[in-house]
């Protein structure tokens, strides 16, 4: 089973080698909502969703764990959990390459050896065998696809279109003679189905439930600005005097959010106009405020 895909430029420690594979060691950080109390097989840990694992909190991307994927805790901090994990890649996908210039890998579960065999397992695989991914030097290729261009869900799926003229676009793993690829490009909004936001891991009623569990994390909110204000003594939670922003959020939510600024941020946002939508990442401070089932975080950084 497919563990998580590493990212291009990421670098693994290598151990025991077994035919075709390599046993390799991954380090990083993942959000600690994004994963679950797991025993299974001397683990702590599982990933509830496809997550980014990362170099440091809100650092570069090193891999993308898969859903599922067991993981062995090694810290914490704030709503971050530093996790390792071993699992297995082909020889043929890695390099001794020089330095930031690693092969991108596909990991894979480790051998599940009870009868003196060091190979990975592959007799449980019924699937047919997943995609292999593009090489670095490919996968940063750029392509030009074709107008009259025919795009599947999948090898031999069902058609999602045909292109009417020609886009560039970004290749990113291989199966047989079919190549998956990102395409860049614009489109009106009437033409999503359902909402644009979708609902962030940790919401605000998730906070106020059990507040617990979520005060202290960070997470990464999308609000609507609505107002500069100042905290007073109707909301103790918040330092007299010091400046927030009241949001509406996290979208799509329709609720408030109060988000706490230092004197620094405030004067950096004294541009924002009513109605304009922030991606934030902020620390949650309080699930409410003494009044109000209001959240209070503190923000520490706009992702965009």
């Amino acid at each position: 089973m497919a563990l998580a895909s590493l990212n291009a430029g990421t670098r693994v420690l290598p151990g025991r080698a077994s035919g075709d594979f390599v046993e390799v060691t991954l380090r990083g950080w993942i959000f600690t909502a994004s994963t679950r109390a797991d025993k299974r097989e001397g683990f702590d840990l599982a990933a509830t969703t496809a997550e980014n694992i990362r170099a440091e909190p809100d650092g570069a991307v090193l891999a993308r764990a898969a859903p599922g994927a067991l993981l062995t805790r090694v810290t914490r901090r704030g709503g971050w959990t530093q996790v390792r994990r071993t699992g297995w890649v082909r020889r043929s996908l890695l390099a001794k390459a020089p330095a930031r210039q690693p092969v991108a890998t596909q990991g894979t579960a480790p051998p599940k050896a009870p009868v003196r065999s060091a190979k990975p397992d592959t007799q449980h695989t019924a699937a047919p065998t997943p995609p292999t991914p593009v090489p670095a030097a490919t996968q940063a290729a750029r392509v030009k696809l074709r107008s009259g261009t025919a795009l599947s869900r999948a090898p031999d799926g069902a058609s999602l279109g045909t292109l009417t003229g020609s886009a560039d676009a970004s290749v990113e793993e291989r199966n047989g003679e079919w190549v998956r690829v990102r395409v860049d490009a614009w489109l009106k909004r009437g033409d999503i189905l359902g909402p644009l936001d979708a609902s962030p891991a940790i919401t605000a009623a998730m906070v106020r439930d059990n507040p617990e569990k979520y005060v202290g994390q960070t997470v990464q909110w999308r609000v609507q600005f609505l107002a500069h204000q100042k905290a007073d003594e109707l909301r103790p939670e918040m330092p007299p005097g010091r400046p927030y922003l009241l949001t509406r959020g996290p979208l799509p939510e329709t609720g408030f959010v109060y988000v706490l600024l230092s004197r620094e941020q405030a004067d950096q946002l004294q541009g924002l106009k009513p109605l304009e939508e922030l991606a934030l990442t902020a620390t949650i401070r309080s699930a409410r405020t003494r009044y109000l089932a209001t959240p209070v975080v503190e923000l520490v950084k706009l992702v965009r």
